[in-house]
């Protein structure tokens, strides 16, 4: 079997030899996710000859999770209307995410050209935001009034699955004649229940649903603190909208994981779609304002290393402990804000005065275990390189001391605010992701490197 790469490469080979036929028949020979890969590793000029001549069947499946600019590419090359002949093989929420990767005017022809049914559903998904709870739900499924009987119910419900009007479910959802939401019950249950009794009478009562407005993060965490495979959505009135299935709840839980893994890099704005495919300006443009941040926030530290420089003069082997003090409270920070942060993700650390008490508590206490085995180290090394470098047992003791308790200090200090920065920007209603490593190094660097000079020019009377 031939890997992504080998076959890229044997694309643009038959492409370039004006061999396109060829080239689109192995492209057509591979199976979608294979096809994704593959067409995210082509330039757009070999994609776009693709494009032209292939009917896509292999794409269509993935065409959701593409990026947008290559979802345009094929909007553009292949025309509005064979879009709507890929569109309308596919769920409503998945119909509603690719539109909303496409230009507005686009957008409006694709959906002109929608069939009434399909176009119906899917304002219903476009009308709540992209990142919403609504705008990832899924509304052609199975739901009957809570007073017709199971063989009425089943008897539509086979005539409609056999139409193809419904998407993946799990359940068949009962709701009340004002459409409010009483319950539901799975397929196997319904088929061996009576056919004369009322569906009201074998439901199960919902635990829970979710308002559409909420957050997609939101439904995740629903369905992991329930163990749900579909979480029920309702708006505040208790009025049955939809569902999230537990395909798309696995797409939150991913997309949402990799927009905090950014974050806590350092690039505020998410990058969406493929690494491989991105732009490499758009790259940069997403990247830069955090670095030009961290900059500026870094020249605060040289600043503070500049306003000592007497006592670096007079006592130069303290610069050779700068970089590792500073690397180490900037390590120590990061693991607390990562901790923290997965805390809040998961619903396990709340914003609360009960729970900030117990992190602080809990940080002060690991700090304090994890400096019972760096301040012997610490002190050890202190003390070694001086020593060898002058032979003064008591200035190799002083230096050690100072290295010493600046590491305590600026250990305590980072590991506090590295675990306080993502609640307190959660409290503010701030993504607490944005507590990135990055910033919580830089902190730990002003701290730590005010706290070693100054601690060195009260032990060392300068």
């Amino acid at each position: 079997m031939q890997t992504v790469e080998e076959v890229v490469d044997l694309i643009i080979e038959l492409i370039d030899r004006d061999e396109v036929g060829k080239a689109v028949e192995i492209f057509e020979s591979l199976d979608p996710p294979k096809a994704m890969d593959v067409i995210l590793r082509l330039g757009s000029e070999y994609r776009r000859k693709l494009f032209a001549i292939s009917s896509l069947p292999n794409i269509v499946p993935v065409l959701a999770r593409l990026p947008d600019e290559i979802v345009f590419e094929i909007a553009s090359v292949k025309g509005v209307d064979d879009v709507v002949k890929m569109l309308v093989k596919l769920h409503v929420d998945e119909i509603a995410d690719i539109l909303s990767k496409l230009p507005s005017r686009t957008r409006v022809e694709i959906l002109k050209l929608l069939p009434r049914d399909i176009f119906t559903e899917v304002q219903k998904v476009l009308k709540f935001p992209p990142e919403s709870v609504g705008g990832i739900m899924t509304t052609q499924i199975p739901v009957f009034e809570a007073d017709i009987s199971v063989g009425e119910a089943l008897d539509i419900y086979i005539h409609k699955a056999r139409l193809g009007l419904y998407d993946k479910h799990s359940y068949i959802y009962v709701v009340d004649k004002d459409r409010k939401l009483i319950g539901y019950v799975d397929l196997k249950t319904l088929l061996v229940k009576p056919r004369d009794l009322k569906l009201r009478d074998c439901v199960e009562k919902v635990r829970v649903y979710i308002d559409p407005f909420s957050d997609r993060e939101e439904v995740a965490k629903l369905a992991v603190a329930y163990d749900l495979v579909e979480v029920p959505v309702a708006d505040l009135d208790g009025k049955f909208l939809g569902m999230v299935s537990l395909d798309d709840i696995l797409d939150v839980v991913i997309s949402e994981h990799t927009e905090d893994l950014l974050k806590y890099g350092g690039i505020v704005e998410v990058i969406k779609g493929s690494y491989i495919a991105a732009n490499p300006f758009k790259l940069a443009l997403r990247r830069i304002p955090m670095i030009i941040y961290l900059y500026l926030i870094n020249l605060i530290t040289g600043g503070i290393v500049a306003s000592f420089e007497e006592v670096i003069q007079r006592v130069a082997i303290l610069a050779a402990f700068m970089p590792i003090l500073a690397d180490n409270s900037g390590n120590i920070g990061s693991q607390a804000s990562a901790l923290i942060l997965r805390g809040l993700v998961i619903g396990e650390v709340r914003v609360s005065k009960g729970d900030v008490a117990k992190v602080l508590l809990k940080e002060f206490a690991t700090t304090t275990f994890m400096l019972l085995f760096l301040a012997p180290l610490a002190f050890a090394i202190g003390f070694a390189i001086p020593f060898l470098s002058t032979r003064n047992t008591v200035f190799a003791v002083s230096i050690a001391t100072t290295v010493t308790i600046a590491l305590a200090t600026s250990c305590y200090v980072a590991d506090i605010v590295g675990a306080l920065l993502p609640i307190l920007l959660a409290k503010l209603r701030i993504d607490p992701a944005t507590a990135s490593a990055p910033v919580v190094t830089s902190i730990g660097d002003i701290v730590t490197v005010l706290t070693y000079f100054t601690i060195a020019s009260a032990l060392l009377h300068i």
